[in-house]
């Protein structure tokens, strides 16, 4: 038996190679900056073909960086060889509109390999759909690495080309678009201006010893200026000297052709001797040397001046300055005045603050740049100052543990936002508060719920609600009445005949578009108690601050309640519509027979009506999915909750899961009806879904083995999403009782496991058939423990229209006594609209878990 050769190092195929970036000299070992690692693109290669990176491949990346998933460190090396040690550790990855960006920490040995050895250039290194080689799993795109390597030989305009060399034949490295470009053009610029010089010198008239002194001069000063308008100054400096030169020395040259021509014929040819003309050359090239050397000092002084006005603006990171300083200086000439210079500096200074404004787009969703300048909020100093306060002070609370208190940790893109224009609302209120906060002031002169409890309150119920990652979180700040959710259609209608089509015929269209949806704008409001406590700020050594964070911990809650529920009974309303079956005065007199308030309709599950109305309550447009109840001949109108409705019997649903309904009075107590006339029912029935039996004969299989055919019928639905609705389904959201329950299966495999309630992209319960699985974590919503949704984020809008905002606090009276409580109230409001278009709401579908024995039950 032969041995095994087991390699364990990482060498895996269908690894890409691309040369992507110029790396920015560090200072020191231990310093961290910024890198760009790719960019999205279409790229060609002989050997491989077409292919290309995306932007989701971009996000796979970052989402596989933060998970480990490959189970180690990244790092950058030299020249693609890890076995000679680390030159950086990549500690972060985000995406910035179109291109991935690292942030590194520099070694000794990558320190020395850029600033000793000339290693300038990153040469990523990812794979396209990482498989790991524990369980299998494929994880979509992962950044493996990244080398450090010198600059490549490029040998011809491709959109991709390849260095000459490569560590491993299997992998290619492969040059930038933006970098060959920049090769070829550094390399063609110098190149012309010195052959056209080299051809002027030719066509002097001096001799060739002479012309050779010069050639040497216009190389030695030519080389390494990759700089055009330096190299032109520089050429023109010699070609001038040359042909000064050559104007003084055609005397000499005349004299010596009239000897020549009044010489005998037998007399020896006369000609101009290098003594002649030394004292002539000499003086010309030292007066072309001390000229250029004149020349590329006032260019490295003009370039001080621009770095100094580069560095002096605010806002800028260093690198983006030294970026900003770096492709500007490239325009400086030596006869620039000094306030060209700076007027350059400030262009370059305003294309700065676009490119941190599209950083800050980016980082909160947009893939692209807007049109026009965008004016970006960005939580100020003052601001992060304020929660620097309050998280000091909350982490000393009793309810510290039930906050979200890890000032280290990034807030989640959509809650900066929100943030950001509260603060543009209410800034100059915080900056008083703030100072009251600091010992800086005493007196609030407010009788207002302040202001940061209220920006708190958002902070906390906004920064760990683990739902928003299966929507969109959209704001339109100057939306009104209405606002709009955007979404992507895949429309291969029009493609027949695999898309062959012959000379002279119509070509069909296919592909994806984009569409918006205008939905109404909905007003959210809460009303909220404060203790007396809470506003006493007179000074802030007085300030109760267990009584402050009691407050905000429950107000939060309340409120990420709120939303929680209602995008979760989004999610199921708009996958349930979808190819909803209408059922039209099914009779429930049977059921009315005894004392019972509860009935059931035939088919199951029921889908929850909807009828949009404006921010006045006032119908819009026609009403989805109604339910018609009509009990003695009388339509019943649906329970409210309000305790205003007028004495009468009402309905409501109990869960539309299994479609069971309860009559019950004004004040919410069930009824039994009487059974004196029609009775019947009008409702839609949900068909995109899979109906699961929970059960099974004890006797004769398992728990354990019985819960199999629940994964089963998870599997066949995520099949069916991807085989026949082309969706890679990439979420399941389902109670965490039910989720404990699935976990009980023989078969079920506990993958990419999440404790907590964080907003990881991975979910916080376990996963189920390699699915992210988040929870119903709040009460009262419609899955119950007998619903398991699967679909696609990103498809429903979750749109912020006004931020929450509460007015003016009034004393709260118990109500039986009439006497104050001691507390304030005030009334708070959020304007937003969570919808999911039409068009795509085939891109979810769920199972129901339920007991059909129970059921006849009812």
């Amino acid at each position: 038996m032969h041995p095994q050769h087991i390699k364990l190092s990482d060498s895996i195929p269908q690894v890409i190679r691309m040369l992507s970036s110029v790396v920015a000299t560090p200072l020191a070992p231990g310093q961290k900056t910024w890198v760009t690692v790719t960019r999205t693109g279409t790229f060609t290669d002989p050997r491989y073909g077409t292919f290309e990176i995306t932007n989701d491949m971009l996000l796979s990346m970052v989402r596989n960086f933060d998970a480990r998933t490959v189970g180690i460190d990244i790092f950058i090396d030299v020249s693609h060889k890890p076995d000679d040690g680390a030159a950086a550790k990549i500690t972060k990855l985000s995406v910035e509109g179109n291109r991935l960006r690292a942030l590194v920490e520099w070694t000794a040995f990558g320190v020395s390999a850029i600033k000793e050895r000339g290693f300038r250039y990153l040469s990523a290194e990812y794979h396209e759909n990482y498989q790991d080689n524990e369980v299998g799993e494929t994880h979509g795109a992962v950044l493996l690495g990244a080398g450090l390597t010198v600059r490549p030989v490029i040998k011809r305009l491709d959109p991709v080309t390849l260095s000459c060399e490569s560590e491993d034949g299997n992998i290619p490295l492969i040059v930038h678009p933006e970098l060959a470009q920049r090769f070829l053009t550094e390399a063609n610029n110098s190149m012309t201006i010195l052959t056209k010089l080299l051809t002027a010198l030719a066509a002097m008239s001096l001799s060739e010893p002479v012309r050779a002194q010069f050639k040497t001069l216009a190389e030695t000063q030519l080389k390494g200026v990759t700089d055009e308008s330096v190299a032109k100054s520089l050429a023109g400096n010699i070609e001038a000297a040359a042909k000064a030169l050559a104007e003084e020395t055609k005397p000499l040259a005349g004299l010596a052709a009239a000897v020549v021509d009044k010489a005998p014929e037998s007399a020896a040819p006369v000609t101009l001797s290098e003594a002649q003309i030394g004292e002539l050359v000499t003086k010309k090239l030292n007066e072309a040397r001390k000229t250029a050397d004149d020349i590329v000092a006032a260019v490295a002084a003009k370039k001080i001046v621009l770095s100094e006005t580069i560095n002096a603006a605010e806002g800028l990171d260093d690198e983006l300055k030294k970026e900003l300083s770096t492709s500007a200086s490239h325009f400086i000439t030596a006869d620039m005045s000094d306030d060209k210079v700076r007027e350059l500096a400030q262009h370059q200074i305003e294309h700065g603050n676009r490119v941190v404004a599209a950083k800050t787009l980016s980082s909160m969703g947009y893939g692209a740049a807007p049109a026009g300048s965008p004016h970006i909020m960005v939580l100020s100093d003052d601001s992060k100052k304020l929660t620097s306060i309050y998280t000091d002070h909350l982490k000393k609370t009793s309810s510290a543990h039930m906050l979200s208190l890890d000032d280290k940790a990034p807030l989640h893109p959509f809650c900066e936002r929100i943030l950001a224009e509260y603060d543009r609302i209410h800034g100059a209120d915080l900056q008083k508060e703030i100072k009251v906060l600091a010992g800086a002031a005493t007196d609030m002169a407010s009788t207002n719920l302040p202001y940061s409890v209220q920006r708190e309150v958002i902070r906390q119920a906004l920064s760990d609600l683990n739902v928003l990652a299966l929507v969109q979180t959209l704001t339109d700040f100057n939306a009104q009445a209405t606002t709009q959710i955007p979404f992507e259609t895949r429309d291969m209608s029009q493609m027949i005949n695999d898309g062959m089509v012959f000379e002279a015929r119509p070509i069909p269209f296919a592909g994806v578009s984009q569409g918006m949806e205008s939905v109404w704008v909905t007003p959210m409001k809460i009303a909220l108690s404060i203790t007396n406590e809470v506003m006493f700020f007179t000074r802030s050594s007085a300030l109760n601050w267990d009584a402050l964070g009691r407050n905000i911990e429950t107000n939060a809650r309340i409120m990420k309640e709120l939303v929680h529920r209602r995008i979760c009974n989004e999610l199921q309303r708009a996958s349930d519509s979808y190819l909803a079956a209408t059922v039209s005065n099914e009779a429930f007199t049977t059921q009315l027979t005894g004392a019972k308030s509860v009935i059931k309709t035939t088919g199951f599950p029921v889908v929850r009506p909807f009828q949009p109305r404006d921010l006045q309550g006032n119908a819009q447009g026609v009403a989805e999915n109604a339910i018609t109840v009509v009990l003695n001949s009388v339509t019943v109108l649906p329970y409210d909750g309000s305790g205003t409705q007028t004495t009468g019997t009402y309905y409501r649903v109990v869960s539309y899961n299994v479609g069971t309904l309860q009559f019950v009075n004004q004040a919410g107590v069930p009824v039994t009806p009487a059974n004196t006339g029609t009775n019947t029912i009008s409702y839609s029935r949900a068909t995109n879904v899979a109906l699961w039996n929970s059960d099974f004969n004890a006797a004769s299989i398992t728990l354990e083995k019985n819960l199999n055919g629940l994964l089963r019928a998870i599997g066949a639905r995520k099949a069916m999403m991807k085989a026949q609705r082309f969706v890679e389904p990439d979420y399941l959201l389902m109670s965490p009782t039910l989720n404990d329950t699935i976990s009980n299966a023989e078969q079920f495999v506990v993958s990419l496991k999440r404790d907590g309630t964080n907003t990881s992209s991975v979910g916080d319960l376990d996963a189920v058939k390699s699915i992210p699985t988040f929870g119903t974590n709040a009460p009262g919503i419609d899955l119950g423990d007998e619903r398991i949704l699967m679909g696609k984020r990103g498809v429903t809008g979750y749109t912020i229209v006004k931020p929450y905002v509460s007015g003016e606090l009034i004393e709260a009276i118990d109500p039986t006594t009439g006497k104050p409580l001691g507390k304030k109230v005030a009334y708070g409001e959020e304007y937003n609209a969570i919808a999911t278009p039409k068009a795509v709401r085939d891109r979810a579908t769920s199972i129901v878990v339920f007991s059909q024995t129970a059921r006849d039950a009812i």
